[in-house]
């Protein structure tokens, strides 16, 4: 999809009454696809649940409303990990017991066994019943290569009577078929109680892995769409959509559109592409704001206008530790890209989007260092609209009046400015990053720009992007700055 704006960037309107049928509605603007929202909360994160969580390559700004927590409490007031308390000594060892559980859940997904994987539920919860049994049917329908629970941390309550009450943190440990380059993880909190010793274990509810953050309830990519809600799955070569009620009756066209911005992305990663990209891509529609923020994270509080969110997931195998396995794209179905009368729309959307699910695997994570913004949003906008006459066309709109008004630098656009509150500013620093990545191509053709973006995402230390600039251009960093912005002039006077 074209290059995401600042968290306030979906269009409110496209105009719905037009007496010229010829006239083209004004364009919506730029999908967000920003992959600095989650930083500075990661590294809490990480250091708090010493976990692997899900990383936004397209989110908005982060809601704020969630309580701080007391010592020792998450903000959902159960200990945080690293807290256990000792087990009353009447219960013995519970470990092995409580991976049991796990391991058994795992093996009712292997052999498509219903009955086995809610049989160690609180029976006296209809609805927790019912929740798991309706993410078994999901789970399901989904094409996986590997699916297994894996127990991460256990922690037990401190006796009060001859209970034992335990929080879990559980990671569902996957990968997608044609998706996933490797396994990926989903956090959840099991509450786990034995009523007796030696009586048996039961599951008395299923969340997501705690976390605090502000306007966060959950984080460890949870809640995926096969907790939300009853999914219809779509399957195309390299596409598959999970569509929730709400957009169920569109996901046949939506894996249709898809499937073509898929191999459109693709085929021209191929030509001078590295491998180790995604070979395809997993596709989440929704049908309203709630929804769109709330998946693979929990967040609350958003009101940012992105129309589309890139997460990306870090890998749970211990060998690739700080690489990312795969990513998930949620569309806003409400938003401009889809509601367009020019059909040219959704497929932009899409293929933005997939530029930047298609790079994920080559991402590694720096601690306090992201990919500059600059290059993560223009190449996305360079994939999808490769090849798109830019002089005189509505897609510098925005760089015109940003030039026009002398507000343009002359500088690469910084992270602040791609997630500025102004539309028009934030989207003439989606263009202008858009035109740096064209620049690129420009002296040293695609092969150049595949050859870049690879490098910013194996280190994007400032130092390293300058090298890598001045490796693909022959240029150093100020001598391409100066060049770029001659051609941004040039373009938007024409």
């Amino acid at each position: 999809m074209p290059s995401d704006p600042p968290p306030a960037a979906i269009p409110t309107a496209i105009r719905t009454a037009i007496p010229d049928a010829t006239v083209e509605p004004a364009p919506p603007p730029r999908p967000r696809s920003a992959i600095r929202r989650l930083a500075a909360p990661l590294v809490v994160l990480v250091l708090a649940l010493t976990a692997f969580v899900a990383f936004g390559s397209s989110l908005g700004r982060p809601g704020s409303g969630a309580t701080l927590p007391h010592s020792g409490q998450t903000s959902l007031g159960k200990p945080l990990p690293g807290t256990a308390t000792p087990v009353a000594p009447a219960h013995g060892p519970v470990a092995a017991d409580i991976q049991r559980l796990a391991d058994d859940r795992t093996q009712a997904l292997a052999t498509h066994d219903q009955t086995a994987f809610v049989a160690d539920l609180a029976a006296d919860d209809p609805g927790l019943v019912e929740g798991q049994l309706r993410l078994f049917r999901n789970l399901m329908r989904v094409p996986f290569d590997y699916a297994a629970y894996r127990v991460e941390t256990v922690q037990t309550m401190p006796a009060t009577d001859d209970r034992l009450i335990a929080y879990v943190d559980v990671s569902f440990d996957h990968r997608v078929t044609n998706a996933d380059t490797a396994t990926v993880g989903e956090g959840y909190r099991w509450t786990v109680l034995r009523a007796t010793p030696g009586a048996p274990l039961h599951i008395t509810a299923v969340d997501g892995t705690p976390y605090d953050g502000a306007g966060y309830a959950y984080a460890r990519d949870f809640p995926a769409p096969w907790d939300h809600a009853e999914l219809t799955v779509v399957r195309r070569d390299h596409v598959i959509v999970l569509a929730d009620p709400a957009t169920g009756q569109g996901a046949e066209q939506l894996a249709d559109d898809a499937e073509d911005a898929a191999r459109a992305d693709l085929d021209m990663w191929a030509d001078g592409g590295p491998a180790g990209t995604a070979p395809g891509f997993v596709i989440v529609p929704v049908a309203d704001r709630a929804t769109f923020y709330r998946l693979y994270g929990g967040r609350t509080g958003e009101h940012g206008e992105e129309s589309g969110l890139t997460y990306a997931l870090r890998t749970t195998e211990p060998a690739a530790k700080g690489r990312f396995g795969g990513a998930r794209i949620v569309l806003d179905t409400t938003s401009g890209w889809f509601t367009s009368p020019n059909p040219e729309r959704l497929g932009e959307l899409l293929r933005h989007e997939m530029a930047h699910a298609l790079v994920t695997p080559l991402r590694t994570e720096v601690p306090n260092q992201d990919q500059p913004v600059w290059v993560v949003e223009g190449f996305a906008d360079w994939l999808a609209l490769r090849g798109d006459a830019l002089a005189g066309s509505d897609q510098l709109n925005e760089a015109r009046t940003y030039v026009s008004t002398n507000r343009f630098t002359g500088r690469l656009p910084t992270d602040g400015e791609l997630y500025q509150a102004d539309t028009v500013g934030n989207a003439a620093a989606y263009e202008f990053a858009h035109l740096a990545i064209r620049r690129i191509e420009t002296i040293g053709g695609g092969a150049a720009v595949y050859a870049f973006v690879t490098a910013v995402y194996a280190d994007p230390a400032p130092a390293a992007v300058d090298a890598a600039i001045e490796k693909t251009t022959g240029r150093p960093r100020e001598v391409f700055e100066k060049e770029w912005a001659a051609e941004v002039q040039n373009l938007v006077a024409s």
